[in-house]
């Protein structure tokens, strides 16, 4: 009888294990909440063209807003979004909600440098 208790008791124990160890694989994505991953550009990033794509990825969020202006992804939680730079300065909100109204926000600091002016040349023939 003693043998069958020992087992009784592994295969409990085991299933215990499984339960608990399967909870914390479908529930971590839940306790880490949404999350953006911006690809390009980097913060910190200078140009001369007026015109910026800002592309990432949105994990676990049901609305995403690129300063303020709602962005749509695809199923992968890609998205891409077009932004107009003032000159000088420039910050970036990229901002997303889940499901529970968690919000997390990142930012990008991005310079438009002025474009130099054209000098005119002249060639003198000789």
């Amino acid at each position: 009888m003693e043998g069958r208790k020992i087992i009784k008791w592994v295969v409990t124990g085991i299933t215990i294990a499984l339960i608990a160890g399967y909870s914390c694989f479908v529930l971590y994505d839940y306790f880490r909440g949404p999350r953006i991953i911006i690809s390009s550009p980097e913060s910190g990033f200078s140009t001369t063209t007026p015109i910026i794509n800002i592309a990432g990825r949105a994990i676990h969020v049901n609305t995403l807003a690129v300063n303020d202006a709602e962005t749509s992804f695809d199923l992968k939680g890609n998205f891409q979004s077009q932004l107009i730079l003032a000159e000088g300065y420039n910050i970036m909100k990229i901002t997303a909600k889940d499901h529970y109204d968690r919000t997390v926000e990142k930012t990008i600091e991005l310079t438009l440098l002025p474009k130099a002016p054209k000098v005119a040349t002249t060639t003198i023939g000789y």
